[in-house]
């Protein structure tokens, strides 16, 4: 398989599980859940594949990151396992990883990833039901009521840690596969 083929079959699967999952939200009745930060990062993750674009599969991949770490918090503490979630949070950062491994992790990319969430948070807010408190935009989620009085320092600590994670993220991945954006096809 070409350099250009691969990435459309990888691209295309992570498009695909965006898709599958998208769909189990749709016949669930939950249209706004399509937006999940961690499942618009599979979809940017796809696309970037496809079309080559390292920056993009770096925001899907940090957001993926984000999004996993609150997934895993959600099903430990007895959130429901929908079959398909596992496609978008597993299978598009395995696929992300993958190209990132090939194309590197462009300088900045955290930046990028950070003010893409904050708009995507913001957005959230105006865009979705606000029981669904879809991307935390509309309170403050479960057992963190315990830890933050309010809304504005558990957004301000939402700001703060994503910032941190995808700084590091960055470092890191530019530090593991650094060179491969010059040497990538």
């Amino acid at each position: 398989m070409s350099p250009r083929q691969s990435r459309f079959f990888w691209g295309g699967l992570a498009i695909a599980f965006y898709v599958a999952h998208g769909t189990t939200w749709l016949l669930r009745g939950v249209p706004a859940s399509l937006i999940w930060a961690c499942h618009l990062g599979c979809l940017l993750v796809g696309i970037a594949v496809v079309v080559d674009i390292p920056l993009l599969n770096a925001i899907g991949v940090q957001w993926l990151a984000l999004g996993n770490i609150l997934w895993f918090t959600y099903l430990a503490g007895g959130g429901e396992l929908i079959m398909t979630s596992q496609l978008t949070h597993l299978g598009g950062i395995a696929i992300g990883i993958w190209f990132a491994r090939r194309r590197g992790f462009p300088r900045g990319s955290w930046l990028a990833a950070l003010l893409g969430i904050a708009a995507l948070h913001f957005a959230s807010r105006f865009v979705s039901p606000p029981e669904e408190n879809i991307n935390l935009a509309c309170g403050v989620d479960g057992n963190w009521k315990e830890v933050f009085p309010d809304f504005w320092s558990f957004r301000l600590f939402l700001l703060i840690a994503s910032a941190a994670l995808f700084y590091v993220l960055e470092r890191a991945a530019r530090y593991l596969w650094k060179g491969q954006e010059k040497t990538a096809q």
